[in-house]
C-alpha cells in the first residue's frame, strides 16, 4: 500500500497538534514513545510550511536554492533522499529542510534521529528527552514565524544536494 500524505496544510496542521497532544498526554510514563510523537508532530509542522511555502511556485527561485528541487517536493513524503531508476536521486523532506530551511535543520534531523532511536535501536539512550521536547518547540516556533514572515530564506543553497 502507497500513501500519498497529507495534500493540505490544514490536515498537516491538524495531524501535527494531535502527534503533539498525544506527546504531552504519556511524556510522563513513556518518554520514548512521546519522542516519536514529537518527531511526527515535526514531520506534520514541516509539511505544512512546505505546502504553504510560496517558493515551490516559483521554478526559477526554487531551483536557485537547488537544482533537483522541484515543484512537487512541497508533496514528498519520504524522510530521505532516493536514487531515481533514471534520473537523478529525488530529494527527501530532511533534505529539503537543509536547502529551504537551514536555521531549523539541524533540530529536525535530530528530532528525526530519536524517533529512529527509539523505533529501531535502544530507545533514547543516545538523546535527551528534553532536547526532542525543545527541538519540536523550536521548529514548531520558527515554522509560525516563517509562515509570518519573519524569517528570511537563504539567498542561494552553497552545494548540490546530489
Amino acid at each position: 500500500m502507497t500513501h500519498s500524505g497529507l495534500r493540505t496544510a490544514e490536515l498537516c496542521l491538524k495531524r501535527a497538534v494531535a502527534m503533539k497532544q498525544d506527546a504531552e498526554q504519556i511524556e510522563d510514563v513513556a518518554p520514548d514513545l512521546a519522542a516519536v510523537a514529537y518527531f511526527y508532530a515535526g514531520y506534520h509542522t514541516i509539511k505544512a510550511a512546505f505546502i504553504e511555502d510560496p517558493i515551490f511556485d516559483d521554478l526559477t527561485r526554487l531551483q536557485s536554492l537547488d537544482p533537483h528541487l522541484i515543484p512537487d517536493d512541497r508533496y514528498v513524503t519520504h524522510h530521505r533522499g532516493r536514487l531515481g531508476g533514471n534520473g537523478p536521486r529525488k530529494l527527501g523532506v530532511n533534505d529539503i529542510v537543509k536547502i529551504l530551511y537551514p536555521s531549523i535543520a539541524t533540530r529536525y534531523v535530530r528530532l528525526h534521529m530519536a524517533s529512529i532511536a527509539v523505533r529501531y535501536e535502544s530507545g533514547l539512550a543516545l538523546y535527551s528527552f528534553a532536547d526532542v521536547k525543545s527541538d519540536f518547540a523550536e521548529l514548531a516556533r520558527l515554522c509560525r514565524r516563517r509562515a509570518q514572515g519573519q524569517v528570511a530564506r537563504p539567498a542561494r543553497h552553497a552545494s548540490s544536494t546530489s
